[in-house]
């Protein structure tokens, strides 16, 4: 039997062929796998523009969404869209209503300030007046000397403060019987409880009654004190300070 010899660069040839045949069907199966199949899409109820209009109209108004704007911004919108009245007047009546709307306010102003550097010159007074030490700005209730309110009822009662100048003198008497150990001053006190204080076995007790009686009729009466008013409490007031001082 007659033998067939095939030599090797033929049978490599015949290999390679075959790969490339093989491969080219694998990549001709691969692509046709890949493509899709063209189908047709699927159809869909496709919303009108009112009602697209109007669900974007209402996801802009929800307050989620709404503008962040400032005070001043939100004024001057509602300051654009404000149509003021067209009053259509003479010159000369414009001239007028515009200067004295100019001078009213100018006349405000200094208002407030003078206002302002009142207030202040009213808190900075009691501190003043604390540093400068004693004067007419201390008040006579700041005085606890018997002899310096009985000055001071003088005083006044020269410059013709004559209702003033009773009340300090009856301040003046209740201080030199405290200090005389004849009754105890205190400002939550009555005239009343003077009087009941006032021991009755002491000298001055009468006179004492009508001191007191006589200030209040003068005071709380609402007469009109003159200088011989004045001068009949100083005099009763003396007598009392004399009296308790005999019987010392």
């Amino acid at each position: 039997m007659p033998s067939i010899s095939i030599s090797s660069d033929t049978h490599f040839r015949t290999c390679a062929a075959m790969l490339l045949i093989a491969v080219d069907v694998a990549a001709t199966a691969g692509l046709c796998s890949a493509a899709p199949a063209s189908q047709p899409l699927p159809d869909y109820a496709r919303a009108d523009a009112q009602t697209i209009k109007a669900h974007t109209q209402e996801i802009v108004s929800s307050p989620r969404f709404a503008q962040r704007i400032t005070l001043r911004q939100w004024l001057l919108e509602k300051l654009s869209r404000w149509g003021r009245p067209r009053v259509h007047l003479p010159e000369p009546v414009t001239s007028f209503f515009s200067t004295a709307i100019t001078v009213w306010c100018l006349l405000t102003l200094l208002a407030i300030l003078v206002h302002l550097a009142w207030t202040i010159w009213l808190l900075a007074r009691p501190s003043r007046t604390r540093t400068g030490g004693s004067g007419r700005g201390s008040g006579p209730r700041e005085v606890t000397c018997p002899e310096e309110l009985w000055q001071q009822s003088q005083r006044l009662a020269q410059s013709g403060e004559f209702r003033v100048a009773v009340g300090v003198l009856l301040v003046a008497v209740l201080r030199q019987l405290e200090a005389m150990k004849v009754l105890s001053f205190h400002k939550s006190k009555t005239n009343g409880e003077y009087v009941r204080e006032y021991p009755g076995h002491l000298g001055g007790r009468r006179e004492f009654v009508q001191f007191v009686a006589t200030f209040e009729r003068n005071i709380y009466g609402g007469l009109e004190i003159h200088g011989q008013t004045y001068d009949a409490m100083n005099s009763l007031a003396k007598r009392i300070i004399g009296d308790v001082s005999q019987n010392a």
